[in-house]
């Protein structure tokens, strides 16, 4: 039986890990890293992880890092959970470029929104990066909202882990000033994948650590 320890910050997108381990069913332990705290700076984190960011995953020993590693690690490893299509190679590449496209298209407009100043310090800027975050995020977004209208799940009937990392992003826009009534399709498709099981049992592992 593998040694699996996850280093995570509560809210952050380590949640879409966490809810990937709680699919698996494996056993499994956590680390907290509190960002706002700056513990992911500290010698003992950066000794895991040298980029200082969460998730880690540290499995018998190796770190492993980056969300869309992790996530097809383990999907590769539990194709019983079915996290990513495990059957059919390009429906697993259209998963992963949904996963792709949440890390590195629609996670940088979130932090843009939320933590402007990592952007630009100037006195003043923060309004204007948030501004052009949002109109750039609500271009993105309503790719996913169109397709969302024709399917219940970004890859047609069935759930993957890239719904979850959607979810995760597009949870963070309401309250980032985006109008939640434009994408009610999205607003659905959030409150079916939390819903799950898997992500209650995780958000209830971020709560308690």
């Amino acid at each position: 039986m593998a040694s699996v320890v996850l280093f995570f910050s509560p809210g952050s997108c380590s949640r879409v890990t966490l809810v990937a381990l709680e699919e698996t069913g494996v056993d499994y332990t956590v680390q907290r890293v509190l960002l706002a705290n700056g513990e992911q700076r500290r010698p003992e984190f950066r000794a895991v992880n040298p980029k200082g960011k969460v998730p880690a995953l540290l499995v018998d020993n190796r770190v492993l890092t980056e969300n869309v590693a992790i996530l097809t690690f383990l999907a590769r490893r539990h194709p019983e959970a079915g996290l990513l299509p495990a059957a059919d190679p390009w429906q697993e590449a259209e998963a992963l470029s949904l996963l792709s496209w949440c890390a590195s298209g629609l996670h940088p407009l979130v932090t843009r929104l939320r933590l402007p100043q990592r952007f630009c310090d100037l006195p003043g800027s923060a309004d204007r990066v948030r501004e052009l975050a949002r109109e750039e995020m609500i271009g993105q977004l309503s790719v996913a909202e169109e397709r969302l209208s024709r399917q219940p799940w970004m890859l047609g009937q069935a759930w993957s882990i890239a719904d979850t990392y959607l979810a995760w992003a597009w949870g963070r826009c309401p309250e980032s000033g985006i109008d939640a009534t434009r994408f009610p399709h999205l607003c659905r498709h959030h409150d079916r994948t939390m819903a799950r099981p898997a992500a209650q049992r995780a958000i209830r592992r971020e709560a308690t650590g």
